[in-house]
């Protein structure tokens, strides 16, 4: 059986531990209330600095959009009584060399003024004489080229022309041998089927003959007018003497 110092030790241990565990709760009670106090203190401490920086923030904005506008405002009235000096300059300028010209002329003697006018008059007129001397210049420059691009586009043509009657000369040569021997077709034919076949072939073969004499024959005609009608160009040296060499 237990003891009865047992028992007391038991509940005097009992009533220990209840009391520790009293004790480290309310430590920790007391611990989690000045930790959320701190924490509380800190936030507000925050919330002040931020606010703090904030406005700072603000106040510097404002003072630089301040500074901003009045070096606007500063630049345009500067700008403005640099135009208002430059205006005023130019206009006291402009007066003092209307007083000078006016000055001049009542000192001018009238033969100066004469001479004046005929030199302007002159040079009006060297300048009318140069411009129509350039002008006719221009222009025989102009019908020179024009004159030389028909030329060419002539004896292109020409060549052309010349080119094309040699073609149709040797097909009418290539035709007239066709021909030749179609008529030998005929003569050697011993049937009637034969020589009716030949007869056709020959017939169509002077057919192309007449056609390419008439394109060969207008050809002609046509390289006859062009001749009549070739553009002559004058050179400079045969106009101003026709006598010189190759103007005959």
């Amino acid at each position: 059986m237990t003891s009865l110092a047992e028992l007391r030790a038991i509940e005097q241990e009992r009533v220990a531990a209840e009391r520790a565990a009293v004790v480290a709760e309310a430590d920790a009670r007391r611990r989690a209330i000045e930790e959320a106090e701190a924490k509380a203190k800190a936030e507000a401490e925050a919330k002040v600095a931020a606010e703090r920086a904030e406005a700072i923030r603000i106040a510097k904005e404002r003072e630089d959009a301040e500074r901003a506008a009045r070096m606007h405002v500063e630049a345009a009235e500067a700008a403005e009584r640099a135009r208002l000096q430059a205006a005023l300059e130019q206009e006291r300028m402009v007066q003092e060399i209307e007083l000078r010209r006016a000055e001049v002329a009542k000192k001018r003697p009238t033969w100066m003024v004469a001479v004046t006018i005929g030199a302007v008059l002159a040079a009006g007129a060297l300048t009318w004489f140069g411009f129509e001397r350039y002008r006719e210049s221009q222009q025989a420059q102009v019908a020179e080229a024009e004159a030389k691009r028909a030329k060419a586009a002539a004896e292109k043509d020409a060549e052309e022309s010349r080119a094309a009657m040699e073609q149709m000369e040797r097909d009418l040569a290539a035709l007239d041998k066709k021909v030749a021997a179609g008529i030998d077709q005929v003569v050697a034919a011993t049937t009637a089927a034969e020589r009716q076949a030949a007869k056709e072939n020959l017939e169509r073969l002077r057919r192309e003959q007449a056609e390419l004499q008439a394109r060969r024959d207008a050809a002609k005609r046509a390289e006859d007018l062009r001749k009549r009608r070739e553009i002559i160009i004058i050179s400079d040296e045969c106009k101003k003497n026709s006598l010189a060499k190759g103007c005959m």
